[in-house]
């Protein structure tokens, strides 16, 4: 299940971070699907195309209690790179994550992922600046990887 939904996270993302919005008012398009209710409103009030901020994404399923969210939060400027923030959220006692704070630049180079479990502790993180990726996992284990050629 947790696999799913960041396989969706990451699509929905991906697809607000590139569709931009319009000057019209806030469009929300909600649809059901084996039970499961999806809920994706695009906010016109985003800073700018690349983050539309107040657009998310919510997924409820009636039968489990399941919720899943995503919001995209705002930006920030991190070692004076503006970056997009996301924030996505699961009361599924089956996902290892309960919470995930994403966050990108506008360019795509960097990147950064934290997981969070149900009690607000870190389990694991990854990130990805000037071609250098980190992945911290649960135990503390760093792992670098250059992605430069």
């Amino acid at each position: 299940m947790q696999t799913k939904w960041l396989f969706v996270l990451t699509i929905v993302v991906l697809a607000m971070a590139t569709s931009g919005c319009t000057d019209s008012d806030d469009e929300t398009v909600t649809y059901e699907e084996d039970g499961v209710t999806v809920e994706y409103t695009a906010s016109a009030d985003s800073e700018d195309d690349w983050c539309p901020v107040g657009s998310s994404w919510a997924s409820s399923n009636p039968g489990t209690g399941e919720d899943v969210s995503m919001m995209i939060t705002g930006t920030e400027e991190i070692d004076g790179v503006q970056m997009c923030k996301a924030e996505f959220n699961s009361n599924n006692p089956d996902d290892e994550y309960a919470r995930i704070y994403y966050m990108w630049s506008e360019d795509s180079e960097r990147f950064s992922w934290k997981y969070y479990n149900a009690d607000g502790d870190l389990v694991s993180e990854m990130t990805m600046k000037e071609g250098q990726m980190r992945l911290v996992d649960e135990d503390g284990t760093v792992t670098e990887i250059n992605t430069n050629s």
